[in-house]
């Protein structure tokens, strides 16, 4: 059974975050896969048709972080390794997808792609996730500016 998931966990993130202009994702988990389904805009291209490729790690970084907060809350991405297989188009319909597969007492293991709508995979990554005292957040003057509120309890 597809579950949708509220993942704005930060409502200025702009990974995650509503009406921040950011990635905007409407996540499903299903079977232990999160999937998004996401079209670029032209804006984020790099080369001609090609969305840029420090945008398709965000994406990536994102979709790691998502399914790896149903595990461990709060947490950061503490190593992303990107795969660059092919072209992503811009303004074309892709599926972001991933999944856990390891996990250590305050670390998560996840891997993610990019796909286009005939299932190619376009882009993918693995990435370490680890679990976070909510003090890190203070450690920018931002942060300490903005406080621990939007945490969950």
């Amino acid at each position: 059974m597809s579950e949708e998931l509220r993942t704005d966990h930060y409502p200025f993130c702009w990974g995650c975050g509503i009406g921040v202009d950011g990635l905007g994702f409407e996540w499903r988990f299903d079977g232990g896969v999160l999937q998004a389904e996401h079209v670029v805009p032209e804006r984020f291209q790099g080369a001609p048709g090609a969305v840029h490729g420090g945008i398709v790690a965000a994406l990536l970084d994102e979709a790691c972080g998502q399914v790896a907060r149903r595990m461990v809350t709060p947490a950061v991405t503490s190593r992303l390794e990107v795969r660059f297989l092919a072209p992503v188009p811009i303004e074309e319909p892709l599926r972001i997808s991933a999944q856990v597969v390891g996990r250590s007492d305050r670390r998560v293991e996840a891997e993610a792609s990019v796909l286009d709508s005939t299932g190619l995979v376009l882009a993918h990554a693995q990435a370490d996730v680890v679990q976070v005292r909510p003090e890190h957040f203070l450690s920018t003057p931002g942060g300490r500016a903005r406080g621990l509120d939007w945490l969950p309890g």
